[in-house]
Order: C-alpha cells, then structure tokens, then sequence
C-alpha cells in the first residue's frame, strides 16, 4: 500500500466521522509536528499504539479491502489496570476486511453509524489441526446479549446501534452493505503484532510515495 493511500483515507474517515456527527477526540488531528512536540508527554499513547492506522491487508485494493482504523484507548498486556480497548473502524460501502479470529481477545463490535456491518463467522479447527476454518459446525454467538446460532459463513446483519460479541478462535469477516459505515470495538487489550490469526497469509508493506501527513500507531518514535 502506497503511503498516499493511507494519507487519503484517514482524510476521508475523518470527513466520514464528521459526516455522521461521531467526535474524535483531539490528538485524531495532530500533526506529525504535534506528534514531534508532544514526544514527552505522549509516551504512554506511543506505548499502547493510540491513533490511524490504515491496511489493505495486501491486497493491493483499498476500495475493495481494507480499512481505517483509530484506536481511542487501550491498554497493555502486562498491566491488569487496563484489561481494555475502545477503537472504530471506517468503512466504505462494500470493502471487506479479511477473515480472521484472536487468540486472547474477546470484543464487542458495535454498528456506530451508517449502513449495515455484515459479518461472517466460522468456528476454528484445533491448534492440532493447524486452525483451519471449520466449514461444518454452527456457530453459536451473542448479539446484544441474546443468543445467536448460525450456520458456518452464515452473515450476521448488525444495524445502526446493535451490536456483535466475537470471542477468541471465532473466525470472522466484516463487511459494509448499504453505506459507508463507523464500527466500534469495545475489547480485551488490542495486541495486533501478537493476537491476530488469519486464514490467509499475507505480506504488508508501506511504499513511501509521498511524506507522512497523519501519523500511523506502527510509525512512532519511541525514544
């Protein structure tokens, strides 16, 4: 992905965001100069991976997968003071975010506002088995509390103010029907570099075409 891209797409989540009256907190507009003057009472936020980060997960188109997502609070595996996350995730209007489960993480995803998230969901195969998506079994989740048993990729339909729980070793996949759309995570601690499996392997790589308008959480300076 071309650093264009993402400087682009964190323009547009930030218009979408103001779009559909959903306030980000202050430091979402910060410059790579705020960032810069900022270094010595931010360590925390650096630590924990606050703020953008955009993929298309390889696959060398954005519209069609991919995502923005900002990260408002998180925090660390090693502090039992904060077991938790809060992060959206913007969407366009049918991109696809790829299948995956996590190892430790439970989460809650909430349709904050816009069009229809549609998720798919899959029970995972034991580690002995390499973790394949099980094509077979139902899956059985929690909608808003209340319980939920679909058969294996069948689609979840989350409305505006409904939400989702996805517990560890569910696959799932997202996607955005009927408008551009504002997901939230309400979760166990994020750890991306450690806590996503997806069913797929892919390579991710930044191509530098032009210089850094938005911070990305995976490009601070920890000092």
């Amino acid at each position: 992905m071309k650093r264009s891209v993402a400087n682009n797409n964190i323009e547009w989540a930030m218009e979408l965001c103001k779009k559909l009256n959903f306030n980000l907190p202050s430091f979402a507009y910060w410059t790579p100069e705020d960032w810069e003057a900022k270094k010595d009472s931010t360590k925390r936020m650096r630590e924990v991976g606050l703020g953008w980060d955009v993929t298309d997960y390889a696959s060398e188109d954005f519209d069609k997968i991919g995502a923005v997502l900002f990260t408002l609070r998180n925090g660390s595996m090693s502090d039992p003071n904060r077991p938790y996350c809060e992060k959206i995730i913007a969407m366009k209007d049918g991109q696809l975010l790829p299948r995956h489960f996590h190892y430790e993480k439970t989460e809650d995803i909430i349709n904050r506002c816009g069009g229809t998230l549609c998720v798919e969901v899959w029970n995972s195969k034991s580690k002995e088995e390499g973790y394949a998506v099980d094509e077979e079994s139902d899956v059985t989740l929690y909608c808003d509390g209340q319980p939920v048993t679909v058969k294996a990729g069948g689609v979840v339909k989350v409305t505006t103010g409904n939400s989702i729980t996805l517990e560890p070793y569910v696959y799932h996949r997202f996607f955005a029907e009927g408008g551009d759309l504002i997901v939230g995570e309400v979760s166990k601690v994020n750890d991306d570099a450690a806590d996503n499996h997806f069913s797929e392997e892919m390579h991710l790589t930044l191509e530098e075409d032009e210089p850094v308008r938005h911070v990305l959480c995976g490009g601070y300076v920890m000092e």
